[in-house]
């Protein structure tokens, strides 16, 4: 009689695999090391995932889906690089594996990017390819800062300042942005 599929195995994978690399990032995240977090085997593991970038892209578009919950109801500018920046400081691991660089790696769109340039073409006027210059911008100062505050490379009374910063450089970016862009 052949074998019923587990029907949770894939969800304990896709589990497994988030808390691997959240305690221990790239380096942690090896089929092998999944298999055995998730209670199954190797097999098992590539039967649903045929190999480790498979799973590296499930996590990356779950990690955009939950950053794109925290930002879709936002009413500014400002807000949502606030609340990019949060999520980055309650969530390091998961925010790096947003903005390592893995869509370019794997030919995806970036979904928040371009929310967020449409809603600041909605908000601004424009198209969103007329925002892309702001867009990028508020996104350095908050990946810089929170980037900053994640490697703990500042002193602890310069993190109190970097804090302070950010909204005052965020609200004078948004402010300004028709003297910086003055197509946006």
């Amino acid at each position: 009689m052949p074998r019923k599929p587990d029907a949770t195995l894939e969800g304990r994978i896709l589990n497994a695999a988030r808390k691997l690399w959240i305690k221990g990032g790239d380096d942690a995240l090896s089929m092998r090391a999944v298999a055995r977090a998730a209670k199954s085997n190797t097999p098992a593991i590539y039967r649903r995932f045929r190999n480790r970038k498979q799973i590296l892209r499930a996590l990356l578009l779950s990690a955009q889906d939950d950053l794109y919950k925290v930002v879709q109801h936002c009413n500014s500018a400002e807000e949502i690089a606030r609340a990019v920046f949060e999520f980055a400081l309650s969530r390091p691991q998961e925010y790096q594996l947003v903005t390592a660089g893995l869509f370019a790696r794997l030919n995806e769109p970036q979904p928040n990017f371009e929310f967020a340039r449409k809603q600041l073409a909605q908000w601004f006027g424009g198209t969103p390819k007329d925002q892309t210059r702001l867009t990028v911008a508020l996104f350095a100062v908050v990946h810089g800062t929170a980037m900053l505050l994640i490697s703990k490379t500042v002193p602890t009374d310069a993190e109190v300042d970097l804090r302070e910063v950010l909204p005052i450089t965020l609200e004078l970016l948004v402010r300004n942005r028709a003297i910086y862009w003055p197509r946006a």
